[in-house]
């Protein structure tokens, strides 16, 4: 898989996770870094490293599903 394939398959899946969940704040975590927490609880932090640019999902209520 490519590169460019690589990061349309991980658009993709954000796209899905997020799909119908509705902002609840958005702030600065840290210098660089920005964090989005959405009214279900999932948290969305874009850090940029040095690199690119990194993605991280915690939380939310698809987590929690037994």
């Amino acid at each position: 898989m490519t590169r460019n394939a690589n990061l349309e398959d991980e658009a993709a899946r954000l796209t899905e996770l997020l799909r119908g969940k509705v902002v609840k704040v958005v702030w600065r975590h840290r210098p660089g870094e920005v964090g989005i927490e959405f009214n279900d609880g999932t948290r969305l932090f874009f850090d940029a490293v040095s690199n690119g640019l990194e993605c991280s999902v915690t939380g939310g209520d698809e987590f929690n599903e037994p």
